[in-house]
């Protein structure tokens, strides 16, 4: 309760904080008089009494001798006390005489806490002891009503802690309207659900994306690294305890296992992620540095209690540093080599530390910074994420645009073999009409002749003079078939020339000889006058010409004439002609 010295102290204050015109805090008394709540929060952050191993509350008396520790702040940091214990923490405030309808908020005490207004006890959290074995810490925030129109207020807070590695209030209680204050709840919850929302999104798709591609380990190590924030985030965060309130039956240790292990995995999640992105420039031997580390602290967390393991958090926050230093030397050695993917996550990677390093320093043990603001961690990964989500989009548009042009292209060798294979079939059927007829009748001839010949049928002179015609028959043929051979090639490979150097006359003179027994038969005489000249031609082309034109001279000569050939050079060109004296070819 307030005495009357105590009231001559606020006295002074409230004349102070009128000439100063803000509301200071000091010794344990805070007067805010001129506190305008509609404009904002009342922070209760500076000196507050501190009692050392004991609860008083709420029977103070003149002969109890405080000592002033700062709020927020843990006692074992700022002065000669143990980490593990008990103590009690006492303000007293001067608020607007008018005041009504204001909470008092204490977010986040990680141990037990009890509390008192005006010598009523208000609420606890967990169970504050003396004893150990009695005492039980309990993760939630603490939101009490003060009384209304109740000018000085009185707040004692008892507080044990015997398992957090951090003791006393660690974050700054704030009064403000009860509206605000709920509402500020609403809102941290609905934040707090849509960046869970969005993490546990992000690693079910990196995990599909993972089983989905042959080279998934980044989109694995990305995936987890979400959901340990995830899971950070729906632990504690904000005042909002999103899974112990799920699930109250689990213990406090199991959360806070959960929480610090989250965190000091991300040791080892984040230079594997990177690593894998780029395998070629990231060096492999760090890796091995962070695995341990990381290994140390996950088994750490799970052996030790939490006040043990989480005074390893500074340790983890010099770690992390050193994987977005490896990170970026990684990455811009990606970049130089000409990974254009590189640059999108060095800008990403860039973007999400500020963040990150920002969460360091609010965290530290060591060099502490207060700020209100709860989700840069959150923040920081789902920045990242933008970048890596763009990356995924424009890797998606490249390969669309690209399977568009393989399309097209693919379109074109289909109508280009199917032009093939049309021209192949045009093929086959000609080469099968050719072989049904003009091949299949001498050789049905000379089947004829021999089948009488064995039969008795034929003389020795009778057969002889048949074989002279069907010796025809199979020239008329060979050349057939010569012809055949080489307009299906041509047909389906094209024209191919092979030139070499032959002797002109001795080609005429073997076509000659090759047609001599048939010309006889018509008494046809072939004559020709050509010298001795060198060519440089494709012999088998020019062959094949000579004996179709001499083929088709003989068959449509009158009997007893005479068939010319004769090679006439004209400048760099040689005309050779096949003269006959037949029937001819009709002018129309």
């Amino acid at each position: 309760m307030v005495n009357s010295p105590q009231r001559i102290v606020y006295v002074v204050l409230l004349i102070f904080a009128f000439f100063s015109g803000k509301a200071q805090i000091s010794k344990g008394q805070l007067v805010a008089s001129q506190h305008d709540f509609k404009k904002g929060e009342l922070r209760l952050a500076g000196e507050w009494e501190f009692y050392w191993n004991q609860l008083l509350a709420p029977d103070f008396t003149e002969s109890t001798t405080p000592v002033y520790l700062q709020v927020p702040g843990s006692w074992h940091r700022q002065g000669n006390y143990d980490l593990l214990g008990f103590a009690t923490y006492r303000v007293q405030l001067v608020l607007p005489a008018h005041q009504q309808g204001l909470s008092l908020i204490f977010p986040i005490i990680n141990s037990s806490a009890k509390i008192w207004i005006n010598g009523v006890l208000v609420t606890e959290t967990g169970k504050v002891s003396a004893d150990k074995k009695n005492y039980e810490a309990k993760l939630a925030n603490t939101i009490v009503s003060l009384p209304d129109y109740t000018k000085q207020i009185e707040v004692v807070v008892q507080i044990a802690n015997y398992t957090y590695f951090s003791s006393g209030m660690g974050r700054t209680p704030i009064i403000d309207q009860s509206a605000s204050v709920f509402t500020r709840m609403s809102i941290a919850k609905g934040i707090e659900n849509f960046f869970a929302g969005s993490l546990m999104a992000m690693f079910v798709y990196q995990l599909i994306l993972y089983f989905l591609y042959h080279r998934g380990k980044p989109y694995l190590w990305l995936g987890l690294i979400c959901l340990g924030v995830a899971l950070r985030a729906m632990i504690v965060h904000g005042g909002s305890f999103l899974l112990p309130d799920l699930f109250p039956n689990v213990s406090w240790e199991v959360w806070k296992k959960l929480e610090f292990g989250s965190v000091y995995l991300m040791i080892m999640l984040f230079p594997l992620y990177i690593y894998h992105l780029f395998t070629e420039q990231a060096p492999r031997w760090p890796l091995y540095f962070f695995v341990s580390v990381a290994g140390i602290l996950g088994v750490t967390t799970l052996v030790t209690p939490q006040y043990i393991y989480g005074q390893l958090l500074d340790i983890c926050h010099l770690s992390l540093l050193l994987t977005f230093i490896y990170a970026v030397y990684s990455i811009v050695r990606a970049w130089r080599a000409g990974n254009e993917d590189a640059r999108i996550i060095l800008f990403g990677v860039l973007a999400s530390f500020p963040f990150i390093l920002i969460e360091i320093l609010k965290n530290s043990i060591y060099i502490p910074i207060e700020i209100s603001f709860m989700y840069l961690v959150e923040l920081g990964v789902l920045v990242f994420l933008l970048f890596q989500v763009y990356l995924l989009a424009t890797h998606h548009a490249k390969s669309f645009k690209r399977l568009e042009v393989l399309n097209t292209s693919l379109e074109k060798v289909v109508a280009e073999r199917t032009e093939e294979l049309v021209t192949a079939n045009s093929v086959k059927d000609k080469l099968l009409s050719v072989m049904s007829h003009d091949i299949k009748s001498p050789l049905n001839s000379l089947r004829g002749i021999l089948q009488l010949y064995n039969k008795g049928a034929l003389t020795q002179q009778e057969f002889g003079e048949f074989t002279r015609q069907v010796e025809g028959d199979l020239g008329k043929t060979s050349i057939l078939v010569e012809n055949i051979l080489y307009w299906t090639a041509s047909q389906l490979k094209g024209i191919q020339m092979r030139k070499e150097y032959f002797d002109l006359r001795a080609l005429i003179e073997e076509n000659v000889q090759l047609f001599k027994t048939i010309a006889d038969r018509k008494e046809i005489q072939l004559q020709f006058a050509v010298p001795h000249m060198m060519l440089r031609w494709d012999r088998n082309v020019l062959n094949l010409v000579l004996r179709n034109l001499i083929s088709n001279a003989i068959k449509f000569s009158f009997e007893k004439s005479s068939i010319d050939i004769v090679v006439t050079p004209s400048g760099d060109q040689l005309h050779i002609t096949v003269r006959d004296y037949g029937k001819g070819i009709d002018e129309e």
